[in-house]
């Protein structure tokens, strides 16, 4: 039955939710101080302008991946404050 339910999943994700998946279980590992969060993410910023897109996660440009995992802790910084 699991193998079955591994195909059926396999079958119905594509590229864009796979890369979702990962993104989510690498933006667990991130541990930054708000202040490294908050320069990579004005980094990431400056990317964003330059290349028409948010760097990723995923990629396996080190540099584009450290900028992405500071967007992540920032925005997890803001959702912790907006909590209270």
């Amino acid at each position: 039955m699991r193998e079955a339910e591994d195909g059926f999943l396999a079958k119905s994700m594509d590229e864009a939710t796979l890369k979702q998946v990962a993104a989510v279980i690498a933006s667990r590992r991130v541990s930054l101080s708000y202040e490294e969060a908050r320069a990579l993410a004005l980094r990431a910023r400056e990317f964003k302008i330059e290349r028409g897109r948010a760097p990723e996660i995923t990629s396996p440009d080190a540099w584009e991946k450290k900028m992405a995992e500071g967007v992540i802790a920032l925005a997890r910084y803001a959702a912790e404050g907006a909590r209270g």
